[in-house]
């Protein structure tokens, strides 16, 4: 291929890339926003400020693009959280995990309430894919988990419990944010009721667990 052919598909390439990007971003923030009934590819292009046509010439219909944003999100979730490792025992990888999740609802909370939003509402992408990717997974840790109580490390547990009430505590700061804001009497979340957060809901499930903290 000529160079200058060349440089001019990688051109193509690098602004398809940046286009799809920006579309992604500004898709999940208004699904977020207004929901995934409410949300039309208008609103999504009127706040990319790019043509309506141009949103649909990456994604024919809302469902596509929606799907889109799914994936990137559930991918997002799959490899940003550390995987388990058996030799450092358990409250090193719980507190991780816990450390993790929390940070992912506070540098990504659209993200969590589109991902909410769409298993209220049974998006087949969602659910198809937790059963594709997110059980195997689940399965990983909970082999990982079983051994730990074998060796008297922590307290015999129900893993996929575990792993419910660590979602549960983690995500609330990103899906009902709004709700502890009230709470706290504050405009906004601060990285000290992170952390305080973190702080609190680890030292609830390594008790839980029977791990001890020293």
């Amino acid at each position: 291929m000529e160079p200058q052919k060349r440089a001019k598909n990688q051109l193509k390439t690098h602004i398809r890339a940046q286009n799809q990007e920006l579309i992604l971003d500004t898709a999940e923030r208004v699904f977020a926003r207004q929901g995934l009934a409410k949300t039309t590819t208008q609103m999504i292009a009127d706040e990319a400020s790019l043509p309506k046509a141009n949103v649909h010439y990456y994604y024919r219909s809302k469902q596509d693009l929606l799907d889109a944003v799914l994936e990137r999100i559930l991918t997002m979730w799959l490899h940003s959280v550390s995987l388990f490792n058996p030799e450092e025992g358990p409250k090193v990888n719980l507190t991780r995990y816990i450390s993790e999740k929390i940070d992912q609802s506070r540098a990504r909370p659209n993200a969590s309430k589109v991902f909410a939003m769409a298993l209220i509402g049974e998006e087949e992408f969602v659910l198809q894919y937790l059963r594709d990717y997110f059980v195997t997974e689940l399965s990983r840790e909970r082999a990982i988990i079983e051994k730990w109580i074998g060796l008297g490390l922590m307290r015999p547990v129900d893993c996929q419990h575990l792993f419910i009430s660590m979602w549960a505590m983690t995500q609330t700061y990103a899906d009902f944010d709004a709700q502890i804001k009230i709470v706290l009497n504050k405009d906004e979340l601060d990285n000290n009721d992170y952390d305080t957060a973190k702080s609190f809901i680890t030292s609830m499930v390594l008790a839980g667990c029977g791990i001890t903290e020293d």
